[in-house]
């Protein structure tokens, strides 16, 4: 299910760092040892999780003295992190202490720093797939999730007895409404523990919704915080906007417009692309080099709902399709050739889902896709079989955008001073998962 090249990166937690400074004496700048005062500082080494036996994880300690000597490092934690001459080996997660200590001489009395850190397991991962809705009958479901851990069990709980309860991993439906279960893996002495939380509705439950965005603060923000870019351009004008480009946003926020209206001298002497990137709440970027776990995650949500209308003049081409195209949080370090010296190198990738949009009218209209057969993947990274429903349900949806298929070159703007063509898109109201 996961590709060797996925990336999980967690973020270590320093849960203290001392400074113990030895040789501390008395006035005229000298120690009670009868040498000169000096410290030693030391860089924090932390923040790098153990790694997977048989592999060691490893940094380099590095400090300095103020009196210029030789600094030499030791363990006080030799179970959790073992040193070797400036090299600190990461054996298990755990509390490490390290001190970096300076001898003295050379008219300096010895002086020592240590440091305080939190190792922090690896990063853990469950993959529970919501079945979806179920019919309120006396058929038992099997569950079924696992761990990035292989060969780890995985349990299960009902939040909802009096929807459904839990025994092993059968599920036994009891009443309309939301079953909630909780998948869990306890982690071990490398991997953290673990837990996803799916709402399975039975029978006539209503799915909760999931809101994409509710409206737009201004043409560059969504009410939500996501960031909103919207671009355009064509072959002969450099794939810019070159002034072509209008965003405009109702007074209320519930709709925002934006309109490429390129000229041409005659029609279809150009190719043009027009779109408009919205982004999760609160993101405007991918993570660099990293899953991007923020976004939204869907559970029992089965359709994307939105609203959009084009101008007339687009709409009577046929070429009038839009793209819907999702841009996950699941990332991949994709092969992208060699550097100046021969070594290989890559570049960042993030899966893509695409659901391709036949407009019935060119006046505001609603469309639903179906998550599971409406979407297809649109670039895998380089990854095999993978499946679009397994990749909803196991990464964020970071970022979603809503394009021309083609845009309208072939009927011209009414009325201008000279031809154009323009190809407006505008969305209205909230963009949701149900």
């Amino acid at each position: 299910m996961w590709s060797q090249t996925t990336q999980f990166k967690p973020r270590a937690i320093a849960l203290a760092c001392a400074a113990v400074l030895a040789g501390c004496g008395g006035g005229g700048g000298g120690s009670s040892d009868g040498g000169l005062f000096q410290s030693v500082t030391m860089n924090y080494p932390g923040g790098q999780s153990v790694a997977v036996p048989p592999a060691v994880a490893t940094t380099k300690l590095v400090a300095t003295a103020s009196g210029g000597g030789p600094v030499t490092f030791s363990s006080s934690t030799p179970d959790v992190c073992s040193v070797n001459g400036d090299t600190l080996s990461l054996l298990k997660a755990g509390e490490c202490s390290v001190t970096a200590s300076q001898a003295g001489g050379n008219g300096y009395a010895p002086a020592s720093t240590r440091q305080l850190f939190v190792i922090p397991k690896i990063r853990n991962f469950v993959l529970f797939q919501n079945p979806g809705r179920l019919p309120l009958d006396s058929t038992p479901l099997q569950l079924s999730a696992m761990s990035i851990i292989a060969g780890k069990t995985v349990t299960f709980e009902s939040s909802t007895p009096n929807v459904c309860t839990v025994s092993g991993n059968t599920l036994t439906k009891l009443a309309n409404g939301i079953c909630t279960v909780t998948a869990t893996q306890a982690g071990d002495d490398i991997y953290a523990s673990a837990k996803m939380v799916r709402n399975i509705p039975i029978g006539d439950a209503a799915v909760p919704p999931l809101t994409f965005l509710s409206g737009y603060k201004d043409s560059s923000t969504t009410k939500e915080g996501g960031k909103v870019d919207a671009s355009a351009g064509a072959s002969t004008n450099g794939w810019w906007c070159n002034g072509a480009c209008t965003t405009t946003v109702a007074d209320d926020g519930s709709s925002l417009a934006f309109s490429f209206d390129y000229p041409l001298a005659t029609p279809n002497s150009a190719q043009i692309y027009s779109g408009i990137t919205l982004w999760a709440p609160g993101l405007s970027a991918l993570a660099k080099g990293m899953v991007t776990i923020a976004g939204i995650q869907i559970d029992a949500q089965s359709a994307l709902k939105l609203n959009f209308a084009q101008n007339p003049e687009w709409f009577s081409t046929v070429q009038n399709k839009v793209n819907v195209t999702m841009t996950l949080g699941h990332y991949v370090a994709v092969p992208d050739g060699t550097d100046d010296k021969g070594n290989p190198k890559t570049k960042d990738c993030n899966v893509q889902l695409k659901a391709v949009v036949t407009p019935t009218s060119a006046a505001a209209t609603d469309y639903s896709i179906d998550l599971k057969n409406g979407f297809t993947v649109s670039n895998a990274c380089g990854l095999k079989g993978l499946d679009t429903w397994t990749e909803l349900q196991i990464s964020t949806i970071a970022s979603m955008k809503i394009e021309a298929d083609t845009g309208n070159v072939s009927v011209p703007t009414p009325g201008a001073a000279k031809p154009t063509y323009e190809t407006k898109l505008t969305l209205n109201g909230p963009i949701t998962f149900q």
